[in-house]
């Protein structure tokens, strides 16, 4: 059976990686030594496009979530018209756990019993490969994002260069209020704004790191619910 909680903890991380797409304006915390360190952090990471903890996996193997029989062909599935609507149903994360399960037990019940178990393993080839083209536009999101970063820690450090050190320090205290007359210039305000959307969209990083994880969790629950159905 399929675990719930992380299907429900992967739709929940889906929406945190969307924040991708938009720059917040609420109030951050950051002095200006912290602004350094995030900044940092990212251009040290520039050598690499992976900005994850863990070890970049480029695509998921069969051995890696599946014990069936060896996976020889990842295109002849695409020319079975209910295998390629059911793997594409099955990976869809609005697919709860037991619609997934109820749908895998109903297709294993209309098989034939000479194709029963190479049916189930077309599907989880299926399965596989649908799952990792998901995997790779999230992944090539991911170091997108990283990339972009780095060039941004850049640019406000060379901005941070024409300000003034007390404008700088005023721009990045967290008691300061934005748009106040005569206490910020237009630089300083730009400055403030660029430093905060910078570190919102870093914290993000890690968040959007466990997208291919549970991506492939999910994949794993599949390939289980699958192989239960198999009479070997």
């Amino acid at each position: 059976m399929m675990n719930t909680s992380a299907s429900r903890r992967l739709v929940s991380v889906i929406a945190g990686f969307a924040a991708f797409a938009s720059i917040g304006l609420a109030s951050v915390s950051a002095m200006a030594d912290d602004t350094q360190a995030a900044a940092e952090k990212a251009a040290s990471a520039s050598k690499e496009e992976w900005p994850c903890i863990y070890r970049k996996v480029p695509e998921l193997s069969p051995a890696m979530i599946w014990d069936g029989p060896a996976i020889t062909d990842t295109k002849s599935w695409r020319n079975d018209d209910a295998i390629r609507k059911l793997s594409q149903y099955l990976i869809s994360r609005r697919v709860k756990p037991d619609e997934v399960d109820a749908a895998i037990k109903k297709f294993a019940a209309g098989l034939p019993a000479d194709q029963h178990d190479a049916k189930l393993t077309e599907l989880f080839a299926a399965v596989l490969t649908r799952t990792n083209e998901d995997r790779k536009v999230v992944m090539h999101g991911i170091e997108k994002m990283h990339k972009r970063q780095v060039e941004r820690s850049h640019e406000i450090q060379q901005e941070a260069l024409t300000l003034q050190p007390e404008e700088q320090a005023a721009a990045e205290s967290p008691t300061e209020e934005a748009g106040v007359a005569g206490q910020a210039s237009d630089a300083q305000e730009k400055y403030k704004w660029e430093v905060r959307a910078f570190q919102e969209k870093q914290a993000n990083i890690p968040i959007a790191c466990e997208i291919p994880q549970l991506i492939d969790e999910r994949a794993g629950e599949i390939a289980r619910a699958i192989r239960a159905e198999m009479k070997s």
